[in-house]
């Protein structure tokens, strides 16, 4: 067979390389799946840790198993209504965020573990980021093939991209789906378009690939909104590539422009949706931002080389520091050096520096929002960039006999050195504890977040102790925040609640009001969080059975949130309480009309309807309650009291006996329903 030369652009290696064979067909190189396989392996054997981590108290909780589109996926819900209701833009966004594929992926997930937010569905979670990891290295790898990158550029670009520690994030995190996911389709894209320009140098039809690269685009941008930048990396591969910069290049893309516009727009009327467009918090001037903006490209690059430190939060520090100011500075030098590689045409440079800031540039925060200006996550496709630079040096000097040895060291001690690093930081995100622990060691006492949320962490698991510990902690580092009063109000309330703690439920309670009322002074109070805080204050004073007001919190909480659930079903229990049983009855049917997946609510209906002796819609309620979780065996008793008191003994017998058979047992009142 004929040797064939890489179609390498110019800033080819000063060494000829030597690639003995090439496929004829393809100009891959020979062996590159051995390479492949090489990397794979590593970077399955780094991130196979994950498989024992569990879900984590930061966005995991709107995203999986609060997620109201996956409450009912795998218990009788339908696809069609699944899929409708996940791709819809208002019902579907989650968190401001529209990423319909990501959630649908979840559904699948959750299907095929029986509908159970299970140890088993969280792994299969784990499993398939890992999994979407792998493909998109092997696609990264492909791509630099497919560039002109020899098997040694290819290992080294795919083994930084498999392996370095900023990749953890995206991996780890289950809720990051949208990264791995949209990643496998924007590089497969980019894979298909290196194929489509080289069928236009054969002449080839090429209809077939440029459907394949709009439907990957597609999926991208369903599965998250960062692959708007698609048509600017397919402009970057036009220069690498050598095509002549002109309107054509612009026109022939039209509908990859189209679809991120579609996308961006999209995004941009959630994210207002849900307010997250309103910078509230920070209040920087546009000065600011651009110093923010430069500054965070700074740490993004520095990190290429030493990811640390390495945190799933970064606050914006206030004041802003001098060097934040000084970071434009810096970004010019960089516009600089990049101008320079232009005129000098060093490809690489301009190639991989215009495919990171292309990239990265719409995660800067300029114009952003919210708590932290940075994410290690945000680096996870633009880091290809600088990747392809170092992938490129590299293989120059795997080609030149005097510094193979020791490119090969480098290559070596590096991928040891980020290899032991990734594995460490995967252990960060085992679960809310570990997460927020990580975060206090960068944090300390300046901020209360993290002591914040790992409280609610320690209170879903019942370490009440512990979680007060950190809701103190937090209210003295944010005295003005009604939220975190709040939250350690409703840790006293539970506390009461638990019966853990005889003789002291008086005492909790009366600390859960002081809390309560103590949130509702603070001027900062939006009205959705007074709500809140009213409805548990009122749920406090019924405990108390100061039922007067009870329901005048309860109430006036609805009147600032209509949507809070559990302001209707605490009322109703106050209602249940004082005999005002239609009261409760509309309140049942208010909480229904938000939430009608909860069994335990239509139970609660079923029984009230059957001790008003209206068993008839007792019936309803209870078969729509026994729908929703067959092994709920007190429906199955309370319907068979209904159908009792209905004269339907036979029907009641059958009722009965499941009710036995699931650990309920009878009274009196069974008996003399079915006459014995």
């Amino acid at each position: 067979m004929s040797k064939k030369k890489a179609n390498i652009p110019a800033g080819k290696p000063a060494t000829k390389p030597t690639r003995a064979a090439y496929d004829s067909s393809s100009q891959t190189p020979r062996g590159w799946q051995t390479y492949a396989l090489i990397v794979l392996a590593i970077t399955a054997a780094c991130y196979f840790p994950t498989l024992s981590n569990g879900l984590v108290n930061w966005d995991d909780d709107p995203n999986i198993t609060e997620n109201p589109n996956l409450l009912m996926v795998g218990k009788g819900q339908s696809w069609g209504s699944t899929i409708t209701s996940i791709f819809d833009v208002d019902k579907g966004a989650v968190i401001g965020n529209y990423n319909p594929l990501p959630i649908l992926s979840f559904a699948v997930e959750k299907s095929i573990m029986g509908g159970e937010i299970s140890p088993g569905f969280i792994k299969l979670i784990h499993f398939d980021n890992l999994l979407l990891h792998a493909l998109t290295v092997f696609l990264v790898m492909k791509l630099l093939l497919a560039m002109g990158f020899g098997n040694w550029g290819s290992f080294v670009g795919g083994l930084l991209f498999g392996i370095h520690p900023m990749r953890v994030e995206s991996v780890a995190w289950a809720t990051e789906r949208k990264d791995v996911l949209f990643a496998v389709f924007f590089f497969a894209a980019l894979l298909y378009y290196v194929k489509w320009l080289r069928q236009g140098e054969r002449g080839e039809a090429r209809t077939g690939t440029y459907m394949i690269m709009l439907v990957a685009a597609l999926l991208s941008s369903f599965a998250k909104v960062q692959a708007v930048t698609l048509p600017l990396s397919m402009l970057v591969l036009d220069y690498w590539f050598r095509r002549d910069l002109n309107f054509k290049l612009i026109l022939e893309k039209a509908p990859f422009w189209l679809i991120s516009l579609a996308f961006g727009l999209i995004n941009l009327y959630t994210l207002k949706q849900q307010g997250s467009t309103n910078d509230d918090i920070t209040n920087f001037n546009i000065f600011d931002r651009l110093c923010i903006g430069a500054y965070s490209l700074c740490v993004y690059l520095y990190k290429l080389i030493l990811p640390y430190p390495m945190s799933p939060l970064y606050p914006y520090p206030k004041p802003l520091p001098v060097y934040v100011y000084a970071a434009p500075l810096a970004f010019a030098g960089m516009c600089y050096w990049i101008w320079r590689s232009w005129k000098t045409e060093n490809r690489i440079w301009v190639a991989g520096g215009l495919f990171f800031f292309f990239n990265v540039m719409f995660l800067l925060q300029v114009l952003g929002a919210g708590q932290g200006f940075l994410a290690d996550r945000f680096t996870y496709v633009p880091y290809f960039g600088l990747f392809a630079i170092i992938a490129w040096y590299a293989e120059k000097g795997w080609n030149d006999s005097s510094k193979k040895g020791l490119i090969q060291g480098v290559v070596a001690a590096a991928g040891l050195v980020y290899a032991f690093w990734t594995v460490k930081q995967i252990g960060i995100w085992k679960n809310g504890d570990t997460l927020w622990s990580h975060v206090m060691k960068y944090e300390k006492t300046t901020n209360s977040l993290p002591y914040w949320n790992r409280g609610q962490y320690y209170r879903g698991q019942g370490n009440y102790e512990g979680a007060l510990r950190d809701y103190t902690q937090a209210v003295e580092i944010d005295k003005k925040n009604p939220e975190l009063l709040n939250s350690r109000g409703k840790t006293y309330f539970d506390m009461a609640m638990s019966g853990k703690f005889k003789a002291k439920e008086a005492e909790f309670i009366q600390k859960a009001l002081s809390d309560y009322t103590e949130a509702l002074t603070k001027p900062n109070i939006k009205n959705k969080s007074k709500a809140e805080v009213l409805i548990n204050r009122g749920a406090a004073y019924g405990a108390m059975t100061n039922y007067v007001q009870a329901v005048k919190d309860l109430t006036e909480g609805l009147n600032f949130d209509p949507t809070n659930k559990n302001g209707y079903f605490n009322r109703s229990i106050v209602y249940f309480q004082t005999q005002q049983f239609e009261n409760a009855l509309k309140d049942y049917q208010d909480y229904l009309k938000l939430d009608p997946y909860h069994a335990n609510i239509w139970y609660e209906q079923g029984m009230l309807l059957r001790s008003l002796n209206r068993n008839e819609e007792a019936i309803k309620a209870l078969d729509q309650a026994i729908s929703l979780n067959a092994n709920l065996g007190i429906a199955y008793l309370e319907r068979a009291r209904a159908k009792a008191q209905a004269g339907n003994k036979s029907a009641a017998q059958q009722d009965y006996q499941k009710a036995t058979q699931l650990g309920m047992k009878t009274n009196e009142l069974d008996a003399k329903l079915m006459g014995k």
